[in-house]
């Protein structure tokens, strides 16, 4: 039972990031076209409205439904290593970063199955555009990566982190 309120923080963490998501995706269907894009002044930021078919540099394109199926079964691993590590391993850091995924899988797999394609909107420079779920995606790999290199594996082993 004492543990309860750490959850509460991790729930109301991925309850944030997920409305963060769809929020901005909202603002920008409802205020841009598709292809329309708002640069800043130097251009080399730009709110550019983009619908990505594929994954990841718009891979696969044109495969929705084996998308949504991949991406859901890749979503239910991921949601079941959060509950299996938030058992075992309750360091921070990585909780942080299963839940970054698990938010931003979400907010993407919403995406695919109610439009067939993921909305992105954030350009930077000559990188492909991408959103907010990509970026809790990407930023929670990166502090699963930290936690894995610097912290798992200088663990005596055998020791959890709750022990």
């Amino acid at each position: 039972m004492k543990n309860k309120p750490v959850f509460i923080v991790y729930f109301c963490m991925f309850a944030v990031l997920l409305w963060f998501d769809r929020f901005s995706k909202n603002l920008v269907m409802t205020n841009m076209q598709v292809g329309e894009a708002i640069p800043a002044q130097d251009a080399f930021f730009a709110i550019r409205y983009t619908v990505n078919t594929g994954v990841s540099f718009s891979l696969f394109s044109g495969h929705p439904v084996a998308l949504i199926v991949v991406q859901s079964i890749l979503f239910i691993i991921v949601t079941v290593a959060c509950i299996v590590t938030y058992r075992r391993l309750r360091h921070g850091l990585l909780q942080t970063g299963l839940v970054w995924v698990v938010s931003g899988g979400a907010g993407n797999l919403i995406d695919r199955i109610n439009y067939g394609y993921v909305i992105d909107y954030i350009s930077v420079g000559r990188f492909p555009v991408w959103n907010l779920a990509d970026m809790a995606i990407v930023g929670g790999c990166i502090l699963i990566g930290i936690y894995i290199l610097a912290i798992y594996g200088r663990r005596p082993a055998g020791v959890l982190d709750d022990e």
